[in-house]
């Protein structure tokens, strides 16, 4: 090679370097403070390289929000309300902009308002004896079969140590209590006990969800391509054919409910959603309403109604077996509100702030979306004084502000009774955001938190959970939803 192919060679190099250097440390003006990012791949392979398993526990210096004050800031900003989404999550939406979780506009706020009205109408995030009912029976199901009243020994056993106690799988044990509590709100009616197996083939296809790649949204969100290169590292594969799992499903059940539609008994949502289908259709005019939207949006309230709470009620239970004190104190405060001649209900939760305590720090302590789901800004917005361009993504670290020693003092630490003031009673500013804020927060949190109370509430009523040959509390399995492995937690009788 010649001398000046040489000096050419070099002159390229250096210019290419330059303009790779200067692209890193270009910023538009007044734009949050951060690390320098690469083009197309910005700070995520810094992120990688700090922590590959969890990056977002150390996305501080690359995130601008951070605390809670913000993150209220911006989610109730209406410039910073629009979505992310990524090839995997757009093959479950046939060829449109489908759902209720990533969909952006005013088609989006329509959806949003007619789907948690009519949910609300059959008992979704509100007091219906209907649905309590329903609920009543699945908690009663569910000790019976813990108490070994009925067998099922793919997720109860009989513990070999002649105690009279028993080993039970989580989460799989609790799928179908979790799902049973949904179906009523958006199907007419639970499933039986003998379909138990459907509700763990569903808890399991939710657990495939969350678990396919990580909680920044990973190398799929930058570059589709790697669908096709790397279908199951990249966590498409796994996204998609869960997603197919559940929407097949639900897709046969509104099928059923086609055939024995009536417009005199509206029994449940999907039977109001048909209806308003049909109505559009009358009226011969364009619209959002199609038997497709109705199966997305019921998958999008299904993830949270089943797969969410049986993660964080394995985590409550698995971290109440680490702390007996926790737990102890629980059981007393139960015995002296409930006693053990009936099971608890609604009405005794004002008057269960401990139980309902340990519950709010599992959630603080295992952040279950560490960084919820990222906004985009759909126009240029200010935030905390910065200036966000349009196309942003704004990023949340739930994962830092639930860590937050300026907040918590000892955020590491186990300690329900930090959600209480002196005289025992629940704080009534709760600064933890497990189901995010404002105009983006889950439309489910209400109907969850209640469900996720009264079966922790008759579990510990009913048991002891021991901590023998139990996983660590760190035993997190990253993905864009964290969870523990499956394991056997002995329950003894009380």
């Amino acid at each position: 090679m010649s001398h000046l192919a040489l000096l050419l060679s070099g002159v390229i190099v250096v210019l290419l370097l330059f303009l790779l250097v200067k692209a890193a440390y270009s910023r538009p003006h007044n734009f949050p403070p951060g690390p320098p990012g690469l083009p197309i791949w910005g700070s995520y392979i810094q992120l990688l390289l700090e922590n590959y398993k969890f990056p977002y526990k150390v996305m501080d210096a690359f995130t601008l929000i951070s605390d809670y004050e913000a993150a209220k800031e911006a989610f109730n900003n209406p410039s910073l309300q629009g979505r992310i989404s990524n090839i995997a999550i757009k093959q479950r939406m046939p060829n449109e902009n489908l759902g209720i979780n990533f969909r952006v506009g005013p088609e989006l706020m329509e959806q949003r308002r007619f789907t948690l009205r009519y949910l609300r109408d059959f008992g979704f995030g509100r007091r219906s004896d209907h649905l309590e009912s329903e609920i009543e029976a699945e908690m009663t199901e569910l000790v019976e079969l813990i108490r070994g009243d009925r067998q099922d020994e793919a997720v109860v056993q009989s513990s070999s140590g002649g105690d009279c106690s028993w080993r039970v799988l989580l989460p799989d044990a609790l799928f179908p209590a979790f799902i049973n509590g949904f179906m009523p709100v958006v199907a007419g009616n639970r499933l039986p006990w003998t379909a138990e197996g459907v509700c763990r083939y569903l808890g399991h296809a939710g657990l495939q969800t969350a678990r396919a790649g990580d909680a920044t949204g990973g190398f799929l969100t930058l570059h589709s391509a790697l669908a096709s290169i790397a279908p199951k590292m990249s966590g498409y594969h796994d996204t998609v054919e869960s997603a197919e799992k559940i929407l097949a499903y639900f897709h046969q059940v509104i099928e059923e409910h086609e055939k024995t539609y009536s417009d005199d008994h509206m029994r449940d949502f999907i039977d109001r959603y048909l209806k308003e289908i049909k109505e559009k259709k009358k009226m011969g005019t364009d619209t959002v309403y199609t038997i497709d939207q109705l199966g997305v949006t019921l998958f999008d309230t299904f993830l949270p109604a089943s797969m969410v709470q049986s993660t964080v009620l394995s985590w409550v239970l698995l971290y109440v077996a680490h702390y007996p004190e926790a737990q102890r104190r629980a059981q007393l405060e139960l015995d002296t509100v409930v006693g053990n001649s009936r099971l608890p209900n609604f009405n005794d939760r004002s008057r269960l702030p401990y139980t309902e305590a340990i519950l709010r720090e599992t959630m603080r302590i295992q952040t279950l979306l560490p960084i919820g789901i990222p906004h985009a800004a759909t126009e240029d917005a200010t935030l905390q004084g910065y200036s966000i361009p349009k196309g942003t993504v704004v990023v949340a670290n739930l994962w830092s502000m639930h860590m937050d020693k300026g907040v918590w003092k000892d955020p590491e630490n186990f300690r329900p009774e930090r959600f209480l003031n002196s005289d025992g009673t629940l704080c009534t500013r709760d600064l933890t955001l497990p189901f995010s804020t404002a105009k983006r927060v889950c439309p489910g949190e209400t109907f969850a938190r209640q469900n996720m109370f009264l079966m922790l509430a008759a579990l510990l009523q009913n048991f002891s959970v021991r901590a023998n040959s139990l996983p660590p509390l760190r035993c997190n399995i990253p993905g864009a939803i964290e969870t523990p492995p499956a394991f056997w937690a002995q329950f003894g009788p009380r």
